[in-house]
């Protein structure tokens, strides 16, 4: 990865940005998780990183980073949000923010009220975190803005529970 950030391509890329990418790479390999290397990309920034776990037939991508000018982004994939919320309760702030700060709120025209009697979003993702209750759009959610090296264990911890986690052989 430290040979493909050295492309000129990428010279936009902060080195704190570079940081969390290497480390958070590494730290992905080791719990056993694979990518394609950096792709170009078009809708959420110039270029990505899109981990999954090697082997399977279909590519269920955990986690991507995306590329932008103003800075990369952490996106992590995540369901049944209620089944794994001891763990995002006694998590660090940073790694709690995106699931309680109302950025993700589902604004589709079908998501309306989540009681209402209407066809279900298949975006919408409904949990409790500290007993609040939340409605978030799986396709604005669990982005981390301008990720941190030093946070990177944080952010494989929260996939682990999330996710079985083992390492590579």
């Amino acid at each position: 990865m430290k040979k493909l950030l050295s492309d000129g391509r990428f010279a936009f890329v902060s080195r704190e940005d570079r940081d969390f990418i290497l480390a958070f790479d590494a730290s992905m390999h080791k719990a056993g998780y694979a990518n394609n290397g950096i792709q170009e990309y078009v809708v959420f920034g110039k270029y990505k990183i899109e981990y999954f776990k090697p082997g399977n037939k279909s590519k269920k991508y955990i986690a991507r980073i995306y590329f932008r000018d103003d800075g990369i982004v952490l996106r992590m994939y995540f369901s049944n949000i209620d089944r794994h919320k001891a763990s995002i309760e006694s998590a660090p702030d940073y790694i709690k923010k995106p699931f309680v700060d109302g950025s993700h709120k589902c604004k589709r025209p079908n998501c309306k009220a989540m009681d209402a009697d209407i066809e279900k979003c298949r975006y919408r993702k409904t949990y409790s975190i500290d007993g609040v209750r939340y409605e978030a759009c799986s396709e604005l959610s669990f982005c981390y803005y301008n990720p941190q090296a030093k946070d990177t264990q944080g952010y494989i911890d929260l996939l682990a529970a999330f996710y079985s986690i083992k390492k590579a052989s």
